[in-house]
C-alpha cells in the first residue's frame, strides 16, 4: 500500500492510496476511488482535519466500519476525501467496571472479546465486522432489544467534535438536547458510514456495561413448504418476548426456505420460549445449540464475501397471515430473476418493552410505537455488473410490494430504521413531525454555517426529510 504522509505542527496524517483492499466498504457498490483517505488517530486529529476541509472547501465523506450499502456514504469520488476512523478503536473499561469508552473505529467483534475477558458486555451489534459509530447513532439493533432497548439508548456519554472543531460532551447533564439528538438521528447529527450530513463526528462513546454476556443459542434452516405454520411460531415468539425480555429472535425469509435465529439471554436454556417450533421439520441446524457469549454469536453471524448489496426497509405489525403473504410476494419477484441475484428479508421483533427500556436512560428521537412489530431488513446481492439495474428495481419492487399490502391490511407502520434503510427512503420523516421539527432546530443550532450540509456527502438529509 502506498502511503503519503503528512506533518502539521505535532500532527502526523497519513493518506492511503492504491491497495485499498482494508478500507473497502461491505458493498462494492460504495467502492469509490476517493483523491484520498486520511487514517486519524485522535479526537484532535479529527477537529484539525474538519478545520482544514472546512478551510478549503473540500468534500468529504467519513468512515466507522464501512458497513453501509448505501453508495457514499462511506465513500466518495475522485474529487473529495475519506476520513477514516478506523484507527480510533480503542477500548477502555473505566473505573469501577459500569462503563467502558469505545471509539468510533472498533468493531463489536471486537468490544465483545475485550470486555469478555472481565465477564461482561454491552448492548452492541450482532455481527463481526460492524463498526460502533454507525451502529449506535442510526439507533443499533441487538439481538435482546427488548431486554435492554437499543444500542443508542446505552450511552452514557457521546464525546463529539462539532463542525467549528470544537470537542464537547453530550449527556443528561451537558449539552442534553445534544445527548438526545445523537440517539438515532445518524445522519443529522453525526457522520459515519450510514449517516453522513451531520453537525459533528463522534469521537468516542461512553457505553453502559453488564454482567450477563452469556447466551443460548441456535440456528436453525426450515423449509418454505412450512410457510404457513413457520409464520404462526414466528408470531407466537414475538408474542412470548413481551412476556420474557431475554428472549432473542429473527427470522431470515428467502425464497425456498427460512433460517431462524433462537438465542435465550444467560447462562440458562430458554425453556417454553421456542416451543412453537417444536413440531416443524428442520432441514439442517448450521449453529447447534450453543452455550456461548456475545463474541460466538457475532462470530457466528460472520458478514458474507464480497458481492454488490443493496439494503432497504419496512416496518409492519405482527400478522401470521401477513407474514405467509409476504413471503408468497418474495417468492413471486425471485421466480422472474437469475440466479444470480439474491433476494432475501429478515423479520427483526422489536415491542413495547424495547421503548420502555429506551426511555429509562433519557429516551431517543425515533419516536417508535409502544407495540409487537417487525423492523423488516431487505437485502438484495448480486455480483455481476450487467444485473445492476434488474437488482436495483427487484429490491424497489419488493419494497413497494410489501408495503402496499401491509397498509391494506392495516398493519404498515410509519417507522424506517435507518441502520437498515436505503438511499431512496427517508427514515428521519417516519419519526414524526415533532421530532423531526426538533431535531432541525438543533441542526441549526450546532452547525449554524451548514459546514456539513456544504460539504459532506449525500445521506439521509434533513432537506429531504420534510419532502415528499
Amino acid at each position: 500500500m502506498s502511503k503519503n504522509n503528512a506533518e502539521i505542527g505535532q500532527y502526523s496524517f497519513t493518506s492511503l492510496q492504491e491497495d485499498l483492499v482494508s478500507h473497502l466498504p461491505r458493498s462494492s457498490t460504495c467502492w469509490l476511488p476517493a483523491a484520498c483517505f486520511l487514517k486519524l488517530t485522535s479526537t484532535l486529529e479529527v477537529a484539525l482535519a474538519l478545520r482544514i476541509g472546512k478551510y478549503f472547501s473540500s468534500s468529504f465523506s467519513i468512515r466507522s466500519g464501512g458497513h453501509s450499502t448505501n453508495p457514499s456514504f462511506a465513500s466518495i469520488g475522485e474529487t473529495g476525501i475519506v476520513l477514516d476512523l478506523g484507527a480510533l478503536n480503542a477500548i477502555t473499561l473505566l473505573p469501577g467496571g459500569d462503563v467502558v469508552s469505545v471509539g468510533p473505529g472498533a468493531t463489536w467483534d471486537k468490544v465483545y472479546e475485550e470486555l469478555e475477558k472481565h465477564e461482561m458486555t454491552v448492548v452492541g451489534g450482532r455481527v463481526s465486522g460492524v463498526g460502533v459509530g454507525g451502529l449506535i447513532t442510526g439507533g443499533g439493533m441487538s439481538h435482546f432489544s427488548n431486554h435492554w432497548g437499543l444500542a443508542c439508548d446505552n450511552v452514557k456519554n457521546f464525546e463529539i467534535v462539532l463542525a467549528d472543531s470544537t470537542i464537547v460532551n453530550a449527556n443528561a447533564t451537558e449539552h442534553v438536547d445534544l445527548f438526545r439528538a445523537l440517539k438515532g438521528s445518524g445522519s443529522n447529527f453525526v457522520s459515519y458510514s450510514s449517516h453522513p450530513h451531520s453537525v459533528g463526528i463522534v469521537t468516542k462513546f461512553d457505553l453502559y456495561t453488564y454482567p450477563e454476556y452469556r447466551v443460548w443459542y441456535t440456528f436453525r434452516v426450515y423449509s418454505a413448504e412450512h410457510t404457513d405454520r413457520i409464520m404462526e411460531a414466528c408470531a407466537k415468539v414475538q408474542k412470548a418476548m413481551e412476556d420474557d425480555d431475554r428472549i432473542g429472535f429473527f427470522l431470515n425469509v428467502n425464497a425456498g426456505f427460512f433460517v431462524t435465529g433462537m438465542l435465550y439471554r444467560g447462562s440458562t436454556e430458554p425453556g417454553s420460549a421456542f416451543t412453537a417450533f417444536d413440531d416443524i421439520p428442520i432441514m439442517a441446524s448450521p449453529v447447534p445449540e450453543t452455550r456461548g457469549t456475545q463474541l460466538s454469536v457475532a462470530r457466528a453471524s460472520a458478514m458474507e464475501g464480497d458481492a454488490k448489496r443493496e439494503t432497504a426497509t419496512s416496518t409492519v405489525g405482527v400478522d401470521t397471515e401477513l407474514y405467509a403473504d409476504l413471503h408468497h410476494i418474495l417468492q413471486e419477484i425471485v421466480n422472474t430473476i437469475p440466479q444470480s441475484i439474491s433476494l432475501a428479508f429478515t423479520f427483526q421483533p422489536i415491542g413495547p418493552s424495547a421503548v420502555k427500556k429506551g426511555n429509562k436512560h433519557g429516551g431517543n428521537c425515533l419516536n417508535i410505537s409502544p407495540e409487537r412489530q417487525s423492523w423488516l431488513a431487505i437485502l438484495c446481492q448480486w455480483t455481476d455488473d450487467a444485473d445492476d439495474n434488474l437488482a436495483r428495481n427487484k429490491l424497489r419492487e419488493l419494497v413497494a410490494g410489501i408495503e402496499s399490502l401491509a397498509k391494506a391490511r392495516g398493519k404498515l407502520l410509519d417507522f424506517q430504521f435507518m441502520n437498515d434503510a436505503s438511499y431512496t427512503q427517508s427514515p428521519l420523516r417516519s419519526y414524526g413531525v415533532e421530532s423531526l421539527e426538533s431535531l432541525q432546530a438543533g441542526s441549526r443550532k450546532w452547525d449554524s454555517e451548514s459546514v456539513f450540509q456544504r460539504l459532506q456527502c449525500s445521506g439521509f438529509l434533513m432537506s429531504r426529510a420534510g419532502s415528499d
